[in-house]
């Protein structure tokens, strides 16, 4: 399938409510008491239920992170953000495609939630976080700090500063990584959000928010 991006239809938390009703009666339609279902109609209401409670998880974590991650961001850096889907993309954990992916192949176009662009580019949201960690290295080097070649140095700190590692929106089964892994990921996240504080309010929002560093 081939589709023609733009912006979302709604907001990703919007999104993912409606997939989560959406999947609750697709499971309400195909279920038949269990000595009437083949093996194959069990596993597909599994999967459907799975879909739904993996769903459900990230509309939490999306609840949490508004509460929480969010206002200490902007706290911290007096930066308020225009969309709050830009930090839930940067959040988005790879775990996440197997979800959205799965649901996309796993109805007739026609019979999908929401419309099958969606969830196309929610499964391409953790992607973001590294093109937007790419921006903000290059803008601290070029604009902010003195010099390319300066060490861009305290992300991981930051990172645990606003808690962003442990924000992150997956599933319940997403790899968890360690050492250097984890690291690196931490400092990906922070200099994402610092890319986007970029993206949004320019070079003088980034110069602010890295005093921090």
């Amino acid at each position: 399938m081939t589709y023609e991006y733009g912006p979302p239809s709604c907001p990703i938390e919007e999104t993912l409510m409606a997939i989560q009703e959406g999947l609750m009666r697709e499971y309400q339609a195909e279920y038949l008491p269990a000595h009437r279902r083949s093996s194959r109609r069990t596993r597909r209401l599994r999967r459907i239920r799975g879909w739904s409670r993996e769903t459900g998880r990230l509309v939490s974590g999306i609840g949490r992170v508004k509460r929480e991650t969010l206002p200490r961001i902007e706290r911290d850096t007096g930066h308020t953000f225009r969309d709050q889907d830009g930090l839930l993309r940067i959040l988005m954990d790879n775990s996440t495609r197997r979800l959205f992916f799965g649901i996309l192949t796993g109805f007739p176009e026609d019979a999908l939630p929401v419309p099958a662009k969606d969830l196309d580019m929610l499964g391409r949201f953790p992607d973001n976080a590294r093109a937007l960690a790419l921006i903000g290295d290059v803008t601290l080097r070029l604009k902010v700090l003195p010099g390319p070649h300066a060490e861009v140095a305290g992300l991981a700190a930051l990172s645990d500063r606003w808690e962003l590692h442990e924000s992150k929106l997956g599933l319940a089964c997403r790899h968890r990584p360690a050492g250097d892994d984890l690291a690196q990921e931490k400092e990906t996240l922070a200099g994402a959000v610092l890319g986007l504080i970029y993206v949004e309010g320019g070079t003088d929002a980034l110069r602010a928010a890295v005093t921090l560093l």
